[in-house]
């Protein structure tokens, strides 16, 4: 075998296992719905202690804090019509994860001014 070919075959195998690794990473992720995201790990022995919808058309970002008795294991934000606007960027940017207080910091894809859909955030404690 030429040389040649064997540095081509070489290349070409290494483009597919790349390839054949990126599909393995995607497929280890959970939630794979653009207009969800989720903080922590959801339990059914868990209890709803905050719900709050920001409505389309309001301010673009914005913060929802809240402060609970018990810890804060599971956070839920959902884009409500998520198709033709997409869906909407969340992190938590005070608090934690397992701990009584949390910050959740909405911001509308492609940094817009308002959001363009409806957006649910919803917090689950230990019962």
């Amino acid at each position: 075998m030429h040389p040649t070919y064997r540095l081509t075959a070489l290349c070409l195998g290494a483009i597919l296992c790349s390839f054949w690794a990126r599909a393995t990473v995607g497929s280890l992720q959970t939630n794979t719905n653009p207009a969800v995201k989720e903080f922590g790990v959801a339990d059914a022995a868990l209890v709803l202690c905050f719900d709050k919808t920001v409505y389309g058309l309001s301010r673009s970002p914005a913060s929802l804090a809240h402060i609970s008795d018990k810890n804060i294991n599971y956070v839920k934000v959902e884009t409500l019509k998520p198709g033709y606007y997409g869906g909407v960027t969340a992190e938590i940017t005070g608090g934690a994860i397992k701990k009584p207080n949390i910050v959740v910091t909405l911001e509308e894809g492609g940094r817009k001014n308002l959001f363009k859909s409806n957006v649910r955030v919803q917090m689950y404690c230990e019962a």
